[in-house]
C-alpha cells in the first residue's frame, strides 16, 4: 500500500464527505447512488474547492496524482491512480442509512442530494453525517458534511468541478 503524508489523512478525514469513500464493509442498499458516485469519482479528474470550518482547502485530482493545498498554501502533489483511491477509500468506512432529500441546480446542474451517516469503525477517521449533492450523470457535484475530530465538531463544504482538470503548476 501507498504511504501517504500525514496531512493527507488529516485533510482526508476533515473532508471525508467531499471524497465520498467507498466501504469496507457492506453498505445498504439505500446508499448504492453515493457508493456509486465515490467510485466514479475516484476514475474521474476533478478539482475540488472547500472550506473546513471557514478555512480554505482545494484538491485536484488527475487519476495520476491528487494535489492538496490548505489555507491557500503551497501545493502538495503524490502519485495517486483511481485503485489506489478504491484502495485507501475502502478502508475508511461505509455510508447507512442514505436517503434522497430534494433535488436541486448546483452551477447549473440538476442534482439529487442524499443524506448519508458515514461510519468509520476501528479506524482514525470521523464519523460524519453529510449531505450529497450527485448529479444526473452520477459524479459529485457538492457536500455537505459535519464530523467530529478530536472532540470538536468539523463543518465542511465543498464544490467540485470536472472541466479542464490539470496538476498544479509547482505541486510538490
Amino acid at each position: 500500500m501507498k504511504t501517504f503524508q500525514p496531512i493527507f489523512f488529516i485533510a482526508l478525514a476533515a473532508l471525508a464527505g467531499g471524497f465520498a469513500a467507498l466501504p469496507a464493509h457492506a453498505d445498504d442498499a439505500s446508499c448504492k447512488a453515493v457508493t456509486d458516485a465515490a467510485a466514479k469519482m475516484a476514475r474521474t479528474p476533478y478539482h475540488e474547492v472547500s472550506t473546513v470550518d471557514g478555512k480554505p482547502f482545494e484538491k485536484i485530482y488527475t487519476t495520476t496524482t491528487l494535489s492538496m493545498r490548505i489555507n491557500n498554501g503551497k501545493w502538495m502533489t503524490m502519485p495517486m491512480t483511481p485503485q489506489e483511491v478504491l484502495d485507501s477509500l475502502r478502508e475508511t468506512g461505509s455510508y447507512s442509512n442514505c436517503k434522497v432529500l430534494r433535488t436541486e441546480t448546483v452551477d447549473g446542474e440538476r442534482a439529487t442530494v442524499y443524506a448519508a451517516h458515514r461510519l468509520s469503525p476501528g479506524t482514525s477517521f470521523p464519523n460524519e453525517d453529510a449531505q450529497i449533492w450527485i448529479a444526473a450523470n452520477g459524479l459529485t457535484l457538492k457536500t455537505v458534511s459535519d464530523a467530529q475530530v478530536q472532540g470538536r465538531k468539523v463543518h465542511a463544504e465543498s464544490r467540485v468541478t470536472y472541466d479542464n482538470v490539470h496538476a498544479p503548476a509547482g505541486g510538490h
